[in-house]
């Protein structure tokens, strides 16, 4: 599957050319279940080769997208401490961008898995770290007639769209290159999707047992395939 980037040049998809694929092999298979087709033509078709992104976050590379952000304030400042929260709370991008402030409790943050609501909700404790990003998150000025019902929502108080997200997110991150141009470091763009391995590869550094329950993953495997982004290992000696 094929998009374009802002200059008109073909970006090619292949994630989402699968997705794509999956789903017409679903019709299908209705298809044949209410027999109306006899076989499904998307059998033979295979999926497009993708290449898995081990992008992993630093803790300046957050850092410096935080303070960006408090430099600009308003849109920039949601995204930047948004960005935190993803990685604090090992949350999937929709789960952060959704969320409302019912969900902040006495104890932490009550987070419902974003995939599958059926699921058991998982309470992420707070920490000084935590408490903190979500008080400013709050405390920043919406417009005269924004609601105040979700945490990370736009200036108007309603929750952003993918589109609108994008726009602010490559926003704060053209300020945070030109900041890391002039202090002569790397800079390299993430988003919301990377907060979530880096956040789970910071827990298993540490040595955290609960980093299954936090993700709300069933399966182990997953953890350790997609999120898990530490480039070494650290182990005790046998004896």
């Amino acid at each position: 599957m094929q998009a374009t980037d802002k200059n008109g040049k073909l970006r090619p998809r292949p994630e989402k050319g699968n997705k794509e694929i999956s789903l017409a092999r679903l019709v299908l298979e209705y298809g044949i279940r209410k027999g109306l087709l006899e076989a499904n033509l998307l059998d033979k078709v295979t999926k497009n080769k993708t290449a898995k992104d081990k992008r992993y976050v630093t803790n300046e590379e957050m850092d410096l997208a935080v303070e960006i952000g408090r430099k600009f304030g308003g849109a920039r400042l949601i995204v930047a401490l948004a960005l935190r929260t993803a990685w604090l709370c090992v949350r999937r991008s929709v789960e952060v961008r959704a969320l409302q402030r019912d969900a902040i409790k006495a104890t932490g943050i009550l987070w419902q898995d974003g995939k599958n609501r059926r699921k058991p909700a998982v309470l992420i404790e707070w920490s000084p770290e935590l408490s903190a990003t979500i008080d400013e998150a709050i405390a920043i000025k919406r417009n005269s007639v924004a609601g105040t019902m979700f945490v990370f929502g736009n200036m108007r108080g309603q929750p952003y769209t993918k589109g609108g997200w994008k726009a602010m997110l490559d926003d704060l991150m053209r300020e945070r290159e030109k900041a890391a141009a002039e202090r002569l470091v790397g800079f390299v763009k993430f988003s919301l999707q990377d907060c979530r391995p880096k956040g789970v590869s910071d827990k298993l550094e540490r040595g955290d047992t609960d980093t299954q329950d936090a993700t709300l993953h069933s399966n182990a495997k997953m953890i350790e395939t997609i999120y898990d982004r530490r480039k070494s290992r650290k182990a005790t000696p046998a004896a």
